[in-house]
């Protein structure tokens, strides 16, 4: 699986680079103009998180068990795969507040990210697998902070194209990591008998809430 994911994530981030380069190229003197300046950390948002993408699948080991089933690997496949749609959407016109509160919005799920890969190691998984488990720093209090990561670096991106058609495509990809997350504490209650106390003293993304 890493082969084609890493693949696709290294096209993305190809063709959010030459769109950067496009508009950088076409306002060559930077001259105090914030929109300007908007539009570029915003594109520099996407593409900090592609990048991330990659080497988030890049350096992960093998599990030790998975679902043998075809359902949670297809809602795996589409909730990864939905985040590229958004990709292909025409970006909305540029707009000062909208394009700083991506930037911010990208920047922070991509730091957020990267705080919890230290914690998670080589146990990132692709599929609802189980590798090892992790209840360390992030994870001590939120079973999924990866996904809350992914979720608000997600929100910058939505942000760049504004559209129903951007919305539906968020909306579905929510629903398919929200079953992914079902699948993974499905597979790790089966695998690590003390799960079941971890379950019952963490939160799922947002602690307090949910």
């Amino acid at each position: 699986m890493r082969l084609p994911v890493i693949s696709v994530s290294a096209w993305f981030c190809w063709r959010e680079f030459m769109s950067l380069r496009d508009i950088v190229v076409a306002h060559p003197f930077f001259d105090g103009d914030g929109a300007f300046l908007a539009a570029v950390l915003s594109h520099v948002g996407v593409f900090t998180f592609l990048c991330f993408l990659i080497f988030l699948h890049a350096f992960r080991t093998r599990p030790v068990r998975k679902h043998e089933a075809w359902q949670p690997k297809l809602a795996a496949l589409l909730g990864m795969c939905s985040i590229y749609l958004l990709l292909l959407l025409p970006a909305a016109k540029p707009d000062y507040f909208m394009d700083v509160s991506s930037s911010l919005l990208s920047f922070a799920g991509n730091f957020f990210c990267i705080v919890t890969v230290t914690s998670l190691g080589r146990s990132l998984s692709i599929m609802p697998e189980a590798r090892s488990l992790v209840t360390e720093g992030p994870y001590a209090r939120i079973r999924h902070p990866l996904y809350m990561a992914e979720f608000i670096a997600l929100t910058g991106v939505f942000l760049m194209y504004r559209s129903w058609a951007a919305a539906a495509v968020l909306a579905a990809t929510v629903y398919f990591q929200k079953r992914r997350m079902d699948w993974e504490e499905m597979i790790l209650s089966e695998t690590f008998p003390e799960y079941e106390a971890y379950l019952a003293n963490s939160w799922r993304l947002v602690p307090g809430i949910y």
